[in-house]
This record gives C-alpha cells, sequence and structure tokens, in this order.
C-alpha cells in the first residue's frame, strides 16, 4: 500500500485526523479563502494511489474521492475499470477487492526497459490515464537493517532502526521508506475473569464471573509508518545510505515493552516520483499555514482526466524498485533489568455503583452497551457509593482492544 493512502487513512483514524484531513483539502482545493470552518469551493476529485513494483505479486491501485472538511473522511471510488498497460500491447487487468481497493487479477513484476501507463475509467464512465513510467535502473539492496539503543538530538533515550545500503553501479539515488512495526501487547491487569450482564429489568438485574472465552492478555499490535521518509544520494560521492536513521522509538513507548519487530521496505523512486513526495513532505511539515494566502496550490501528479484537460486529479502512478529486510529484538536485549515502559493507557482500579433503574446503572451501562471496562476482582471491602466488583479500563484488562489475539505468521519468539 502506498504512503500517500497510508497516511491520509492512519491519521483519518487516530487522533491526527484534523492534520491530514486539512492537508488532503489543501492537496486537492488548491487556494482557497482563511479557514473558517468549512471549504466554500468544494472541487470533487479522484485521488489514485498506485505503486507498481518489481515485487511479483498482485499489484495493489487505490481510488477514492476528496471529501469537505466537516465529512468523516474519503468515500471509496467503488466499480471503476482498472488496468496498467506494459507499451507492448501487453494488458494487466485489476479487480475490485474491497471498495476502493483494486488488485491485479495476476500477480505480475514490472520489468526494466519496459514503458508502463494506468488506464481508469470510472462507473460514471469518466476515463483517466497516467504519463509512462519505466522502473529505475538499481541494483541496490538493503544491505543492514539493525536496532541500537541511541539518544537523540532532542535528548529523548530510545531505539534508533537503522538501514545501511549501497549500489555499486551509482544509479539508485532517490529512496523512500516504509515501515510496519509489530510488538506484543500485554494487559498489566488480565485476569482469567470476565463479568457479564446475565440479564437487567426496571428493578432487578442478574450478572455472572465466568472464564474469559478467548485469549485477553497476550496480544500482537502493529503500526504503519505515517510519515514520508525520503533520502537522496545525488549529490553524493557515493550512492550509499550509511546508518541512515528510518525510525525512533523513545523508550517509554510502550510499544518497546516485550518483543518488538519492524519490517522495513526501501524504495528505489524515479526522479518524478521523489520530487512529488519531497513536495508532499514540505506540505506536511508546513501544516500551520496550510490556508495562509501564500498557498501554492493545487499539487498535481501525473495522472490526468481524457474527458477534461481542466479536472484536476489527485495522486501519483509511480513505478518503483522495492527490497525489504525484518528484524526482532526484546526490551531486555537492550535495557537489563531495568524498568518496562508506562503502559499506553492509565489503568485505576473502579468499583461503580450497581444502584438505579433500568439504563442508569453505570456498571451494566460500561459493561453492555459500552464495552468501556473489563473485569478485575471482587471488591470485597467495599466504601461508600461502590459496588462488588473491581474493574478496570478495557486496554488494561483486554488486550484485544488495542490489537489481534492471533499471531502473525511471520512472528519468531
Amino acid at each position: 500500500m502506498g504512503i500517500l493512502f497510508k497516511i491520509i487513512m492512519q491519521f483519518i483514524k487516530n487522533e491526527a485526523t484534523c492534520f491530514w484531513s486539512i492537508l488532503l483539502m489543501f492537496i486537492l482545493y488548491g487556494c482557497v479563502e482563511p479557514y473558517e470552518g468549512t471549504v466554500k469551493d468544494f472541487d470533487d476529485v479522484l485521488v489514485v494511489n498506485a505503486i507498481i513494483t518489481n515485487e511479483y505479486k498482485r499489484q495493489e491501485v487505490l481510488l477514492t474521492r476528496s471529501y469537505r472538511f466537516e465529512d468523516n473522511g474519503p468515500t471509496a471510488e467503488k466499480n471503476a475499470t482498472v488496468i496498467v498497460l506494459d507499451g507492448e500491447g501487453g494488458t494487466f487487468n485489476f479487480e475490485e477487492t474491497e471498495p476502493g481497493k483494486y488488485l491485479s487479477v495476476n500477480p505480475f513484476a514490472v520489468e526494466i526497459g519496459m514503458n508502463y501507463s494506468l488506464s481508469i475509467t470510472t462507473v460514471n464512465g469518466n476515463s483517466y490515464a497516467s504519463n509512462t513510467m519505466q522502473l529505475p535502473v538499481s541494483s541496490t539492496t538493503i544491505g543492514d537493517l539493525y536496532a541500537e539503543r541511541i539518544t537523540n538530538n532532542d535528548g529523548i533515550e530510545g531505539m534508533g532502526i537503522f538501514v545501511d545500503s549501497f549500489d555499486p553501479l551509482g544509479k539508485s539515488f532517490y529512496y523512500r521508506h516504509e515501515y510496519e512495526e509489530t510488538y506484543i501487547i500485554i494487559a498489566p491487569f488480565w485476569t482469567p475473569f470476565d463479568l457479564v450482564v446475565v440479564s437487567e429489568g426496571f428493578l432487578i438485574f442478574g450478572m455472572r464471573v465466568i472464564l474469559r472465552e478467548r485469549e485477553e492478555k497476550l496480544c500482537y499490535g502493529t503500526d504503519l509508518s505515517n510519515t514520508i521518509i525520503l533520502h537522496s544520494t545525488k549529490e553524493l560521492t557515493e550512492d550509499r545510505l550509511s546508518r541512515y536513521n528510518v525510525r525512533f522509538i523513545d523508550r517509554d513507548n510502550y510499544i518497546l515493552s516485550y518483543r518488538y519487530s519492524i519490517l522495513v521496505k526501501q524504495y528505489v523512486q524515479t526522479p518524478e516520483a521523489f520530487s512529488y513526495y519531497e513536495t508532499l513532505k514540505g506540505l506536511s511539515q508546513s501544516s500551520e499555514n496550510i490556508f495562509s494566502e501564500d498557498q501554492p496550490g493545487f499539487l498535481a501528479g501525473n495522472i490526468f482526466s481524457l474527458n477534461d484537460s481542466k479536472e484536476n486529479v489527485a495522486g501519483f502512478f509511480e513505478i518503483a524498485t522495492v527490497t525489504e529486510k525484518r528484524i526482532f529484538f526484546n526490551y531486555e536485549d537492550f535495557f537489563p533489568g531495568e524498568e518496562l515502559p508506562p503502559f499506553l493507557k492509565e489503568c485505576d482500579l473502579i468499583a461503580p455503583s450497581l444502584e438505579g433503574t433500568v439504563g442508569s446503572r453505570s456498571l451494566l451501562n460500561a459493561i453492555f452497551y459500552e464495552g468501556m471496562v473489563s473485569f478485575y476482582d471482587y471488591n470485597r471491602n467495599p466504601g461508600p457509593n461502590e459496588g462488588p466488583y473491581l474493574m478496570v479500563r478495557s486496554e488494561c484488562g483486554d488486550c484485544t482492544t488495542l490489537g489481534s489475539n492471533r499471531s502473525p505468521d511471520f512472528w519468531i519468539e
């Protein structure tokens, strides 16, 4: 999945919604009036994200529509016809596997020296095409991926993830990195028991302590990179990345607590793709002035409408070389005998009252309707206005609120 779509979707789903929603609108709307809460001149734009690589797999194209600031997020562009052409009469057809996500019907890998272009026809009959692109000539791979305990330039101690890479032909030059990190989560207040609401009437109700029916103590969390990581060796004497820092993790970040793994992908880009991402990165770093009077306007990619030359299309069709490498490490490997990072959430025990009539009992509402709390123990010495059960917020007692209880296929202990 490409970084543009990842950035937008990842931030839409987390606490940085506002920032990246505004960035996306800035890219799509061009110059607008100083922000007053709504955007008057909305432009309904097709957003294309397509990175086709030399990795033999089912390639992916993502299609969405732009959206207003007050909307929840982008809308998937459904039922489109998506084709990649190879310049010699060959075609690679794509099929929609979920709304807005199109995978090639058959796996394929792009090849050096071939011309590739993207063709899109939407359900309403509008047609789009990309400029012709070629795979960059590159003989580089990730030579080494490693982790070190470091103190960064801000004086913060943590873990640095580094990449070494070298192209002996000196033809790669333009690098972009993405990562996917996976880590063990252990619910600090987990118990093998759960509290369930059996029944609730106006004056009476029933509750029961039972054994948990699924694994909720140990889970696996996964996060994707949400920034644009670029580096050019064009002006260097060697086409080499040496000790290049792709990720820094504060030692107080709970994802380091037990076992951690990171998969780093290295893309060698064309100069055009690198320039596009470099501009996009610059826009994201100047977010405070997104709605200022000196806005540069629409960020054009290499995709255009065949029906209307004035229609804006957002995104980029990229052909890139990709290599990847994964490492694992434990917290104890670098911080032996030291205190674990604090958990993601505060885990205070509470004993909500059972008093009240139907619909007003705080404990029952928290369990039955909202899933906000998890059972910890019986409250054997209840105080005034306390109930008979000690509860903790759900993240502290049930790891599935933060990750998956299924071990990933690649996981190594």
